[in-house]
């Protein structure tokens, strides 16, 4: 398969807690958050969503959502596949991500990053520190 090396636009990242889908299509983002407390480190975050909007596709895009501490680059957990094949350079395509069990192996800011056909397109920092740490 030939994959697309065209850089899609992007629209939006999100992290947070869960997403929920109506049958009728629409999306909720529920508990967005940049901070995640531990009571110790290495920390578990339960449940883990991260929503990504993009477009501007062309057939054969790929997408690859990663959690990466901020100065190590050691990855986390992480998720590629390809867009749906309908998905057209017009067409707003809506990804969301859920990640059970996401263990952090210390303190500190993490990014959670969205690549599309090998381009990162957005970034975000959220930290994970303990209660005991300060804001």
């Amino acid at each position: 398969m030939t994959k697309s090396k065209i850089k899609p636009t992007p629209i939006a990242l999100v992290v947070c807690d869960n997403i929920y889908q109506e049958p009728g299509g629409k999306l909720a983002l529920v508990g967005l958050f940049n901070c995640f407390f531990a009571k110790s480190v290495p920390a578990v975050i339960p449940r883990l969503a991260a929503f990504a909007s993009v477009t501007g596709l062309r057939k054969d895009s790929y997408a690859k959502l990663e959690i990466v501490h901020s100065e190590s680059e050691d990855a986390v957990v992480s998720a590629e596949g390809p867009f749906p094949e309908n998905a057209a350079p017009t067409s707003v395509v809506d990804l969301h991500f859920i990640f059970n069990g996401v263990k952090f192996p210390e303190e500190g800011v993490y990014f959670v990053r969205f690549w599309a056909n090998g381009h990162c397109m957005m970034m975000r920092p959220f930290k994970v520190q303990t209660k005991k740490g300060g804001s």
